[in-house]
């Protein structure tokens, strides 16, 4: 932090020592005496930084800001869209500053917006798009790329639609849709070609090479890392010549040449300390870590991971911080370490539910801060009634929760009598407030705050993204029912409403409608769902407290399962019980979580799904609770990385 604060003051010096200096000299002071040469001197800062960005950042920036002040100070508002720009690339794509480029990157739409300069308002969505890439957050990197595309393509400019297919390719890369990337990237080099523009397409060269190795075509991948090497070389672009030969030496390492491999980390590691690149270092440190382990080198590939991963916070890249404690846990994996990879695998998980978290907030937030802009160049009085629709929501929900609050208490009341369950009463009603708190707040929050932009966009007239703002709407409240659903479920069971009706039941029904029931999520996630059932006679059960027990199963499996992932079901007789078993092959869990998984007092949270899906953490409990109703029981048996199998028993009656 002091290093960080002392880096700030000497360019602050220096800033003002140049401007001092540039106001002291007489003779600049004559060239600057016309606002045409004033104009002129800003142009040329800004050309200066442009330049500069890549060979020397800090003097980018420099130069940058002192066209800034230049343009400020004379009242040059046509020129500030452009300085905004410039001042948020250098320091979102040279020096990874995500937080101090935002403020700038905000600035150039505000201005872009006053100077009704369409351009620069599609290049300033497009660098939006690739900070939230680069900080990690998919749904806004996609939004605003989308929305620079739709403003080039309006305007004309082919070049700008060039950036914003790169943008939306990366987007769909990192959404595993490589198809679709490498369609969009074909698009961005086709463009460039025509252009002429040697670098800008061995930065696409080099994104198909990416999205290849990421697909498994190793042959491919290299052929397009060894064309975009070359091309680096013909425009001396040395960052985007280190992110080759890190890429080659990917491809090295998943072949098992581990010495070339070590190699080629070695020279990308050196091009990108030339430039003071912390941001390719990252990578070349993970790859060279994975080649320690494989030559069981533990301490050295420790000290490099964890290099990697305090560049990582100090960037506070949320993505690559997810990438290196993944890489935590595969060298200790490689190291036959499993203790560690666990432990390195729960750090990761964790982490991705804080990022995640962090991303639903800048969701809301970035959508408050376009509100914002929008509400600068609008009169006073639409502000008031904004503020108004705000306030009377808040009391809208402040009521809604009083209810709820009311509602507990008197149920609460009620049972007090009842000394010998006045424990668990307590326990069901701090869930209840944990969930409701917790879980239910983040639909509510996200209800409120796109309903109020929604209402807001209405009242103005603009209705192009009304069909976005309602699809949100309508997501979020479908989590909510769920989320209250297994609420309602688990006070149930806790309370004993629920009643136990056996009646004559087929097991082979029973599977067919839970077919039906899962048949739309099975499409949706890619999974596979297989029903094998040996029991071949009528028993006596409730359909409806299996079909419960064996829905929040189903749904747990899918939650934690990958694409092209497999869920069992199998029901048979065994001596004179019938078992039933939920298997998968998804992501498993420790044994620590297993110890405490049907045991309601001890889950707080639910682990966020493969898919971000939410839970309440009470889903298991529940199926606990049912199959007592049963006389019966359930077990698990779980292996990280490897999938969890579900088994409940229950007695067979005819």
């Amino acid at each position: 932090m002091i290093r960080i604060r002392l880096f700030f003051t000497i360019c602050l010096f220096l800033i003002s020592n140049i401007i001092s200096y540039a106001q002291s000299n007489a003779n600049q002071n004559t060239n600057l005496s016309s606002k045409n040469e004033v104009t002129q001197r800003v142009k040329d800062l800004s050309s200066e930084c442009w330049r500069l960005r890549e060979i020397n950042p800090d003097s980018a920036i420099i130069m940058g800001e002192e066209a800034l002040q230049l343009a400020s100070k004379y009242k040059l508002a046509k020129q500030l869209p452009q300085i905004y720009g410039y001042l948020s690339v250098v320091q979102l794509h040279y020096q990874y500053k995500t937080k101090e480029s935002l403020p700038y990157l905000h600035a150039a739409i505000e201005h872009s917006l006053r100077q009704k300069d369409s351009t620069q308002l599609a290049f300033s969505y497009n660098n939006l798009g690739d900070l939230y890439l680069i900080t990690g957050n998919i749904p806004l990197s996609l939004k605003f790329s989308e929305q620079s595309l739709e403003l080039f393509i309006l305007l004309g400019n082919s070049v700008g639609q060039s950036y914003s297919y790169v943008n939306v390719g990366l987007v769909y890369r990192e959404k595993k849709d490589y198809n679709l990337a490498v369609e969009y990237f074909n698009k961005a080099k086709i463009i460039l070609e025509n252009e002429n523009n040697e670098l800008g397409v061995g930065s696409i060269l080099l994104e198909l090479a990416r999205t290849y190795e990421e697909k498994g075509d190793l042959d491919v991948a290299m052929d397009f890392y060894q064309r975009a090497y070359n091309k680096s070389q013909i425009s001396s672009s040395v960052r985007y010549a280190a992110f080759c030969l890190n890429g080659m030496a990917n491809i090295f390492y998943f072949e098992k040449e581990y010495k070339k491999a070590f190699d080629y980390y070695q020279k990308s590691t050196d091009l990108n300390k030339t430039r003071n690149h912390e941001y390719g270092l990252i990578d070349d440190y993970i790859g060279m870590a994975l080649v320690y382990a494989q030559q069981d080198r533990r301490e050295e590939g420790e000290t490099y991971l964890q290099k990697s991963l305090e560049i990582a916070n100090r960037l506070s890249l949320n993505a690559k911080i997810l990438k290196v404690y993944n890489s935590f846990a595969t060298f200790y994996k490689i190291l036959n370490d499993y203790k560690k990879a666990t432990e390195s695998y729960n750090q990761f998980l964790a982490q991705y539910d804080s990022i995640f978290s962090i991303q639903q907030f800048e969701i809301i937030n970035e959508m408050q801060n376009r509100f914002t802009i929008r509400q600068t160049l609008s009169n006073t009085e639409k502000e008031l009634d904004t503020r108004k629709f705000q306030e009377t929501y808040l009391i809208v929900i402040i009521i809604l929760m009083l209810i709820v609050a009311v509602v507990l208490f008197r149920q609460y009341y009620s049972h007090r009598k009842l000394n010998e369950k006045l424990e668990k009463i307590n326990q069901t009603k701090d869930k209840m407030f944990s969930v409701i708190s917790h879980d239910l707040k983040n639909p509510f929050n996200t209800l409120i705050g796109f309903s109020n932009i929604l209402l807001a966009e209405v009242k103005e007239g603009r209705y192009d993204d009304v069909e976005e703002f309602t699809n949100y709407i309508h997501q979020s409240s479908h989590e909510g029912l769920k989320l209250l659903t297994t609420l309602l479920d688990w006070s149930r069971a806790q309370t004993g409403a629920i009643a136990f009706n056996p009646k004559p039941l087929d097991i082979s029904n029973l599977f067919n409608d839970l077919n039906s029931l899962f048949e739309s999520d099975v499409r949706k996630y890619k999974v596979k769902l297989e029903f094998h059932n040996s029991v071949d006679t009528e028993l006596k059960a409730d359909s409806d407290i299996l079909l419960t027990i064996l829905r929040n199963l189903i749904s747990n499996a899918i939650k934690y399962t990958n694409e092209n992932g497999v869920i069992q079901l199998q029901a048979q007789r065994k001596n004179s019980s019938i078992e039933i078993t939920v298997k998968d092959n998804g992501t498993g869990m420790s044994k620590d979580i297993q110890d405490r998984l049907f045991d309601a007092s001890k889950t707080t949270s639910s682990v966020r799904g493969i898919h971000d899906e939410q839970g309440t953490g009470l889903g298991l409990s529940i199926c606990a609770e049912l199959i007592k109703i049963h006389n019966g029981s359930i077990q698990v048996n779980s292996i990280v990385g490897e999938g969890s199998t579900f088994v409940i028993r229950f007695p067979f009656t005819k």
